[in-house]
């Protein structure tokens, strides 16, 4: 991996593992959850529109690239983004990061299906076992690790892990169809107008608390955890395997855990530390190079 590559990987690794702390704080300070993420994603959708016009890129014409953009902006920026900031409120930050640590192996199921080159061995089979274990013994003592209703949060967590799913196989399916300024400028607009509306809709009694705290969060999410995160993230799809792209979910659970414990004090329970390690390391195991594996 060349230097600028290794650099940009890991400074997303580390950068969206504290997103999860400072969701959690961002909605603990009085943040509606759809109105949150349409607020952040509106605004970095702006932010990055500025960029394309700097950069003098041109605006998306063919019905393929509106299709996969529209696709992604849907799927990825606003369903699963929703279903992620809802269930974020009931359960602890780093069990949030640690159910999305699964994100690897559903990406490799799909691609197994959906990606001729990229077929699941009986090894990789084995890893999606062990990682579905212990998504189960992190979800099975659920009950211990936040506030409110558990189960539901944690259930739209997992859906929000399969909804971003088929969009990232579609884009890697379709690589330089669209550049990564068009993608997230008009995706992540759309997605924030959409999640504007939803709040409208879900949320009308809801009113957003604009303390220091959360004003600073909300600028961290959207400079840091939206366009710095996502413009890094695409851009990577040109330059790496989707294995590669899928150890991305591997570090961010590790370093929110100990934001969380830190800072928030979240305390993992015993099953769900092994969860979390059984979950890791069946990612990891999908993701091992190698034919003979």
């Amino acid at each position: 991996m060349k230097p600028k590559i290794l650099f940009l990987y890991a400074m997303l690794c580390l950068i969206w593992g504290t997103t999860w702390a400072v969701l959690k704080i961002s909605l603990a300070e009085g943040t509606p959850p759809m109105f949150g993420a349409g607020i952040r994603f509106l605004s970095a959708g702006i932010i990055v529109f500025i960029l394309l016009f700097l950069k003098k890129e041109p605006f998306p014409k063919s019905a393929d690239q509106w299709k996969l953009i529209l696709h992604f902006s849907i799927l990825n920026f606003t369903i699963s983004y929703a279903l992620n900031y809802w269930g974020i409120q009931y359960v602890y930050s780093s069990v949030a990061s640690l159910i999305w640590a699964a994100f690897p192996m559903v990406m490799a199921l799909f691609a197994h299906f959906m990606l001729p080159e990229e077929k699941l061995t009986s090894f990789k089979w084995f890893g999606i076992l062990i990682g579905t274990f212990g998504a189960v013994l992190i979800v099975g003592r659920i009950d211990e690790l936040g506030t409110g209703n558990l189960p539901i949060g944690a259930a739209a967590l997992i859906l929000a892990v399969f909804a971003a799913t088929l969009p990232n196989i579609r884009l890697k399916q379709n690589v330089g169809l669209v550049s990564v300024l068009q993608l997230n400028s008009i995706g992540l607009t759309i997605a924030g107008c959409l999640l504007l509306i939803l709040s409208a809709i879900l949320e009308p009694g809801q009113v957003m608390v604009w303390s220091a705290v959360n004003i600073a969060a909300l600028v961290y999410l959207i400079i840091f955890g939206t366009v710095f995160i996502w413009l890094i993230y695409i851009w990577l799809f040109e330059h790496l395997t989707m294995n590669q792209i899928a150890y991305i979910a591997f570090f961010p659970p590790l370093i929110a855990s100990v934001l969380g414990w830190i800072f928030l004090g979240e305390h993992l329970t015993f099953f769900a530390i092994i969860g979390g390690i059984l979950t890791v390391s069946g990612a990891v195991m999908v993701n091992l190079n190698g034919k003979n594996l």
